[in-house]
């Protein structure tokens, strides 16, 4: 369709496509019909303009402005149900909608299309991130509650305290694997514990350094948040793999009372992997937590995300990068740990980022892309 033969309406769309430098949409004949848009653009570019703060500087009476900013509101509501209507024939012609946001303030543009879920390639051997196979279900079914032993709570206790032991033993950033046993004859089998304590950080700055000092993924913060969350928080997660053989042949080691003893050894530095940071952003209880993870495996399933028959999961393509969404606000029974959830890689560097809104949030959907978005940039 050459640009002679569009409707004035049609025109203003793909125009609105240039400004933003997207690739254009053809706009089907019935479907410009059924959107139904008028002569109201020039009445929505005086609106704007008034909103950006274009006014005149003049005097004005009361009632004329109240009644402008009626017929703006009107207009508004129109306009909104004609691109609700709009949605619903796209997604009936072609299985997939785009929406192009514009609004005043931090990444006043962004345009993202809406698709049917498939699982995400996130590494370039074709690793994937999918939706597990069976969305997850309150059972009915009481499961009985085990009593606690004496015993067991015993060594619940010594557990706790070889814990504590060990870290006592330990500076700020060292870390140690250890062996609780019961030195008496027929006692409880050894079990293996770990002190892999996490790095936390209340400045950004400070967070940035510690991830170039330990080549941790750095996160860089979003260029866009919505209004009222600050950061709160940053955290580097350390991990290292357990030799078991190893610390099951060690002796010796911190005597505990009652017949425990604790062997233990301090971790090598270079065994340990800094592979996971993350973000985190509060707005009095509601928090947006965003974290990144290098990946080691690069082939097969790496990750499963879990649902349930009320999450709402989709594909969202943003910024040339495709991403899982779930919407998880409409099943409060079951508790996932969120209320929305973002998941995109970055293959080239073996990436894998998550974003969460807390179930608190009364974040939009719109709101969660576009942090998401200006993560991308």
């Amino acid at each position: 369709m050459c640009k002679d033969e569009l409707t004035s309406d049609e025109l203003f769309l793909k125009e609105g496509d240039h400004s933003a430098q997207l690739p254009l949409v053809d706009v089907h004949d019935s479907v410009m019909k059924a959107i139904g848009l008028g002569n109201d653009r020039l009445m929505m570019e005086h609106a704007s303009q008034r909103q950006a703060g274009n006014t005149p500087n003049v005097m004005q009476s009361m009632e004329p402005v109240v009644e402008a900013e009626r017929y703006r509101k009107r207009t508004l509501r129109r306009h909104m149900g004609r691109w609700a209507a709009a949605l619903i024939l796209i997604a009936l012609l072609g299985g997939s909608y785009s929406l192009f946001i514009e609004s005043p303030g931090q990444a006043a543009k962004f345009q993202y299309e809406v698709l049917p879920y498939q699982p995400l390639v996130v590494t370039e051997e074709g690793g994937q991130v999918v939706r597990s196979n069976k969305p997850i279900f309150l059972s009915e079914k009481k499961i009985p509650q085990r009593q606690e032993s004496k015993e067991d709570k015993l060594f619940s206790e010594k557990y706790s305290e070889a814990y504590k032991a060990v870290e006592k033993l330990l500076l700020p950033e060292e870390f140690a694997s250890y062996v609780l046993r019961q030195e008496k004859a027929g006692g409880e089998l050894p079990v293996i514990g770990v002190v892999n304590r996490l790095m936390l950080f209340n400045d950004y700055s400070s967070y940035v350094a510690k991830a170039k000092k330990y080549k941790a993924p750095d996160l860089k913060q979003p260029e866009y948040m919505p209004e009222g969350y600050v950061f709160d928080q940053a955290v580097i997660r350390p991990y290292f793999e357990i030799k078991e053989k190893e610390l099951l042949a060690l002796t010796g080691g911190i005597k505990l009372e009652g017949g425990y003893r604790v062997p233990w050894r301090k971790e090598p530095l270079g065994s340990i992997n800094f592979d996971n940071s993350g973000l985190s952003y509060k707005k009095g209880q509601a928090i947006v937590n965003i974290s990144v993870k290098r990946l080691k495996e690069t082939t097969g399933i790496i990750e499963s995300l879990m649902w349930t028959k009320n999450t709402i999961v989709e594909n969202i393509l943003v910024n040339g990068t495709q991403l899982i969404y779930m919407d998880h606000s409409r099943d409060g029974k079951v508790k996932l740990g969120y209320k929305y959830k973002l998941v995109w890689a970055d293959p080239k560097n073996n990436m894998l980022y998550d974003l969460t809104a807390s179930p608190e949030s009364s974040l939009t959907k719109e709101e969660v892309i576009r942090i998401a978005a200006g993560m991308m940039n």
